[in-house]
């Protein structure tokens, strides 16, 4: 028998056990059977579904970052000190979380490529008015912070990220012009 009708059997076996529609030593004795002994193979579905329990759990922080990172900016009064440790642990994490699912090359992948670059923008547009009010040193970093996504485009090779870094460019320098001959005024 092919191994893909083994596993399809295996499968309904399972399933039989699972929903009661065998007695569970019938189940166990095909099990064995078609396993040739090597297991019942509930220890691989428990392991996955740890995975999967797992793997939910990171997507869903990942996906609550930003908009926690805008709550404890804008929102809660936190000590200057203790808000940039917080967008620095949110960014710290959303790297750890590009570097694990960069292997897969999944949707997480660019969830987490995504998060990271926002927060850092984020982070360094909030550490950038900290300590000044000047616009310049403002759309500096963010045109630093465009240019990082450019570069990170080239390394990774993500298409995506082209063309956002380049009308990123476009729209800083739109605004800087604009800002220049006094017709947009923030």
């Amino acid at each position: 028998m092919s191994e893909r009708r083994i596993a399809t059997v295996i499968e309904e076996i399972h399933y039989w056990k699972e929903h009661n529609l065998l007695p569970d030593v019938y189940c166990d004795f095909l099990l064995a059977l078609y396993t040739n002994g090597e297991g019942t193979g509930e220890e691989e579905i428990i392991r996955e579904n740890k995975i999967n329990i797992v793997s939910a759990i990171q997507v869903t922080l990942l996906s609550l970052l930003l908009p926690f990172a805008f709550l404890v900016i804008y929102f809660i009064e936190f000590p200057v000190l203790l808000q940039v440790s917080i967008l620095l642990l949110f960014v710290a994490f959303s790297y750890r979380m590009t570097r694990v699912y960069s292997r897969k090359f999944s949707i997480y992948y660019h969830l987490s490529i995504v998060t990271f670059l926002l927060l850092l923008l984020l982070m360094t547009v909030y550490i950038s008015t900290l300590f000044t009010d000047n616009q310049w040193l403002l759309q500096f970093v963010i045109i630093l912070n465009v240019l990082s996504w450019y570069f990170f485009r080239r390394q990774h090779n993500i298409k995506y990220l082209k063309i956002v870094s380049i009308l990123g460019i476009i729209f800083v320098i739109l605004y800087i012009v604009l800002q220049n001959f006094h017709i947009l005024s923030l």
